[in-house]
């Protein structure tokens, strides 16, 4: 596999994994590298579907193991009201 197709793959498995680290590297190399805004965004828009394939599979799957489960498409961690945890940066001294 030649390097811009490796970076073109990493960058949208970047965005499936919710990796923000790994993205912005592998966004940053693709550039370094002169691949076009318009092939970059081809693989961004790879990773996010299957990023959203892999979401709508694993609903089906909560959904045939415990029927009646209620969930709301925009509950997640990052937006629900309860009390955040600390995060270990506030805990742990260097």
């Amino acid at each position: 596999m030649d390097i811009k197709t490796k970076e073109l793959v990493s960058l949208g498995a970047s965005v499936s994994a919710h990796c923000f680290p790994c993205f912005d590297f592998h966004l940053e190399q693709a550039r370094k590298l002169g691949i076009s805004e318009e092939e970059i965004q081809e693989s961004i828009r790879s990773g996010y579907m299957v990023m959203n394939g892999a979401g709508e599979k694993i609903l089906e799957k909560i959904k045939d193991t415990l029927p009646g489960i209620s969930l709301q498409k925009n509950e997640s961690c990052s937006n629900n009201q309860r009390k955040k945890k600390p995060s270990l940066a506030s805990i742990v001294r260097f």
